[in-house]
């Protein structure tokens, strides 16, 4: 629209308000986003239903939770048998290649499957450690499966009510606010995971994975180098230097497609961090807290602001609408 009022003569006065309309949106936002992105979550936080129910039951038959969030999912949890602190700075090198493995073996199937690993501290004080997964399986000899174990402390077996607010949101018995981590500092993820496992009293760490078919995996690493290789050669023909910052991308790109074409898996990650309070001011505090310490180990967040009851529901085990 900007181009073709400049190009053209006889433009109208009143193109001109959308153009710089159009442009001041474009504009990144602290967040990561646009205004424009942002303006469009917040109109679709305010024409929603603040109410909304996430119902869960289990399947005796098939020894599985069912979720009905946003969909209804199947979803086969597995406790993990505690013999001391389950590490997810990945010290337990041995657990850590036994999950990579399944990774592999679930991508190697041919099916797209979506596994998570959640952390959290229930009421009577014990740490759960709980593996999810939307095909049914059998991990390592660590894991007992148990349909139940999947249910979060904000939830309970039946239907439970979901009241949305654009920075948290109200159950029951509790106000909790999800954060995603959108950025680690290059060499700082164990440090990062080993300090947030530490404020697991009132913090509930969600690590999820979708697991790409080992077909379809090659398939988009081989295409992502060969995109972003054409892209660097011709901007080398053209005179043009390639940063560093994209150099380091394409090496990166290249070594991905070299393991996937190993035999490993290709999954897409995220990290979400579920804080739980039993007021809106302890809320806020901790919130707070979280923010210092994730500043503190190089770590960034996305707040969700206005996707709060979206983004609970993203974290729960299945990953529902993910």
């Amino acid at each position: 629209m900007a181009a073709d009022a400049l190009l053209r003569r006889d433009w109208r006065d009143g193109e001109w308000p959308g153009v710089m309309l159009c442009a001041a949106l474009a504009v990144t936002a602290s967040s990561g986003r646009s205004w424009g992105e942002r303006a469009v979550l917040e109109a679709k936080f305010w024409l929603r239903r603040r109410l909304s129910w996430i119902a869960v039951s289990v399947d005796a038959d098939a020894d599985a939770m069912v979720l009905d969030v946003r969909g209804t999912r199947r979803v086969w949890c597995y406790d993990f048998v505690h013999r001391g602190r389950l590490d997810l700075a990945t010290r337990d090198e041995s657990l850590a290649r036994r999950l990579a493995n399944l990774a592999d073996s679930l991508a190697d199937a041919g099916q797209d499957t979506h596994l998570a690993i959640h952390v959290e501290k229930a009421c009577d004080g014990e740490v759960r450690t709980v593996l999810s997964m939307t095909v049914p399986s059998r991990p390592s000899r660590e894991w007992r499966r148990d349909a139940r174990s999947g249910v979060s402390r904000l939830l309970s077996v039946g239907r439970t009510p979901i009241i949305e607010r654009r920075t948290y949101v109200r159950a029951p018995d509790a106000v909790a606010r999800t954060l995603r981590v959108s950025h680690f500092a290059p060499g700082r993820e164990s440090a990062a995971l080993e300090r947030l496992s530490d404020e697991l009293s009132w913090l509930t760490l969600s690590l999820h994975a979708s697991v790409l078919p080992a077909l379809r995996a090659r398939r988009v690493t081989s295409r992502a180098v060969h995109r972003v290789g054409s892209d660097a050669q011709l901007a080398r023909s053209a005179g043009f230097r390639w940063s560093a910052r994209r150099e380091w991308e394409l090496e990166g790109l290249r070594q991905r497609e070299q393991v996937v074409a190993s035999g490993s898996a290709l999954c897409q990650w995220a990290l979400y961090l579920v804080v739980h309070a039993s007021s809106l001011a302890q809320l806020r505090s901790r919130v707070h807290e979280l923010v210092e310490i994730t500043r503190s180990v190089g770590l960034q967040l996305d707040h969700g602001v206005a996707r709060q009851a979206e983004w609970l529901a993203f974290q729960l085990p299945g990953g529902p609408g993910w």
